[in-house]
């Protein structure tokens, strides 16, 4: 009786302490995801097994996209005034070591702006303007420099951060080494089940897979993490009322694919956000059914 008081116990603290580190993630809206198994399909003469491998890797350079706009009433008046800034803006980007191959100044579009005039309590409508967007691409091969490509950015009232890129050099040497790994693993489950079921293969296995690569931009999760309480508001035409509703922050997170339904996570221990790629492996053995 003491031993088993002393399992239900552990098992107590176990599940406390799990719920205690699981952090504000909890307050996210569920998502339930199928995880893959680690596991074998046979039929009357056939065995396929299923290889997967994720590496977890640093970009080997970014690209930062920067957004600004500017208007003025005549088109060369606002034109002028946007390359003024960028112009400004890419002059200090040669301090971070970014020359003139390492950004792209990108046309977005030019706009009419309208207006309203308004006399004799009617309002018509005239042309303000003129707007013009441009993009700043830029490349670094440093992490670091985007947060100082930010602030200097701010100083030429550049503030859109249009997205990251997260980019790689040698996709195709990635494919080999994971490929290589696949094999290994893929082997060493072939000789298990074979070896354990006395079955032997007969010719050559067939096999198909892919690689698929996983950029963060796409990998981030929000919530809210807050308890409120309730307030019920009355409104009548004498006598409204109204409430404020304080401002409740989203926190986002990122969350790679998981590794869990994999046979090996390379460089799995890494906190840093990169790029993430599954090679996944079908490798089919026949099965001498002679016997």
């Amino acid at each position: 009786m003491k031993s088993l008081k002393t399992t239900l116990a552990l098992l107590l603290f176990y599940h406390i302490g799990f719920a205690q580190i699981v952090g504000n993630v909890l307050y996210r809206d569920k998502d339930y995801k199928k995880l893959n198994v680690i596991g074998y399909t046979l039929s009357d003469n056939s065995l396929t097994f299923n290889v997967s491998i994720l590496l977890n890797k640093k970009a080997d350079s970014y690209r930062i996209t920067l957004g600004l706009n500017e208007e003025a009433t005549t088109v060369k008046e606002c034109n002028t005034k946007i390359n003024k800034r960028i112009d400004g803006f890419t002059q200090k980007l040669s301090k971070l070591g970014i020359k003139e191959n390492g950004f792209y100044v990108d046309f977005i579009s030019q706009n009419k702006i309208y207006d309203f005039s308004i006399t004799d309590n009617k309002a018509n409508q005239f042309q303000k303007g003129f707007e013009i967007k441009k993009n700043i691409i830029i490349s670094t091969n440093s992490l670091k420099n985007i947060d100082t490509i930010i602030e200097l950015a701010s100083e030429f009232e550049i503030y859109d951060i249009v997205k990251v890129d997260y980019l790689t050099e040698n996709v195709t040497e990635i494919y080999n080494t994971l490929f290589a790994e696949a094999l290994k693993i893929a082997a060493v489950k072939k000789d298990q089940y074979f070896s354990s079921f006395n079955k032997k293969s007969i010719g050559n296995p067939t096999s198909s897979g892919e690689l698929t690569a996983y950029t963060p931009e796409n990998q981030y999760q929000n919530y809210k993490a807050y308890e409120s309480s309730e307030v019920e508001t009355y409104y009548n035409n004498s006598n409204p009322n109204f409430k404020k509703v304080a401002r409740k922050n989203n926190t986002f997170y990122y969350e790679g694919i998981s590794q869990s339904g994999m046979d090996k996570t390379i460089n799995v221990t890494t906190p840093e956000v990169g790029v993430q790629y599954v090679l996944s492996l079908n490798i089919v053995y026949k099965i001498d059914t002679s016997n």
